[in-house]
């Protein structure tokens, strides 16, 4: 049974993906292409790659133990750097190029001087996932054909429009990385970065002005991403929607890996029927049909980089 993958992004949250991209595998789905934005490009790419889940968990687990966040001295402008991480990608994915990906994969970006949605599906992928994962402000912007570029998720959370075009005649399974825990409230949303040190200097850390005003600001951008995530959701539509609880993680909180991973499959166990019932072969003739009648087009808000 045939998919195609769009992987949101949410930081740490991202590592649900590698629970989703798990239960596929297990229950038999072919992935024929993955778009991904922000954490879900960087995992999209390392499984375009041809890494197996269990890698990607075992790499998760190294990143988790020391969390170096170092800047390089030519970085642009930022709160943290992404040198471990830049080591991390570099060991996995070398000078790989799109071409050489054993799935087709995009990802995507957003350009500071035009404000477009840049697709990035050709070239060196790890300069695609360093563009994508780059959250303003916190980590440095990359620089790539001329462009400024950020993280996609600024305009398009999840990007089922991307995936569509990839490969129009199969269902876009998208994953989304916004849903809270049934409970929850958007004042459970743990602080984006964790405060080290004993809990009772911590505590009153957070008593701080300027802590509580990073709170406030990190929550008014998590409120803005989870409602165009929900609304892209019923804009574009896609034909499955697997939503792991973990809208309560802090975007660079400390996690369990292995927690994180379970929430994604047991998310991803509970739709397969109805990625079972959008994958047949009834349905695949029916978007064949629909998109001869109406193919899908490159958007004039979007771009790319490239010949």
């Amino acid at each position: 049974m045939d998919i195609t993958l769009a992987l949101g992004g949410g930081g740490v949250r991202g590592v649900a993906h590698i629970g989703v991209l798990r239960t596929l595998e297990a229950h038999g789905f072919t992935i024929k292409a993955i778009a991904g934005t922000s954490a879900g490009g960087l995992v999209g790419a390392v499984y375009a790659a041809g890494f197996s889940t269990e890698k990607m968990e075992a790499t998760v687990r190294e990143l988790e133990k020391s969390r170096s966040f170092d800047r390089h001295a030519d970085d642009n402008p930022s709160l943290l750097g992404l040198s471990q991480i830049t080591g991390i990608l570099t060991e996995l994915l070398a000078d790989r190029t799109f071409n050489e990906l054993k799935i087709p994969f995009a990802a995507t970006a957003v350009s500071l001087q035009s404000g477009k949605l840049i697709i990035l599906h050709k070239g060196k992928v790890i300069d695609a996932v360093l563009a994508t994962i780059a959250i303003p402000g916190v980590f440095p912007s990359q620089d790539i054909g001329g462009r400024v570029l950020v993280d996609g998720g600024v305009l398009d959370p999840v990007p089922v429009q991307v995936a569509r075009w990839m490969r129009p005649d199969l269902p876009v399974v998208a994953v989304m990385l916004h849903q809270l825990p049934e409970g929850c409230s958007m004042e459970d949303i743990s602080m984006p970065l964790p405060i080290p040190g004993p809990s009772s200097i911590v505590e009153r850390l957070t008593q701080l002005r300027p802590v509580q005003a990073f709170k406030i600001f990190s929550r008014s951008i998590e409120i803005t991403s989870k409602h165009l995530t929900e609304l892209s959701m019923q804009i574009y539509q896609p034909e499955v929607i697997i939503a792991p609880c973990v809208g309560h993680i802090g975007v660079l909180q400390s996690i369990d890996p292995g927690e994180i991973i379970q929430t994604g499959i047991e998310a991803t166990e509970d739709t397969l029927s109805k990625i079972e019932a959008e994958a047949n072969w009834m349905k695949k003739i029916q978007r064949r049909v629909k998109h001869r009648v109406k193919p899908i087009t490159y958007p004039d808000h979007w771009a790319e980089i490239g010949p």
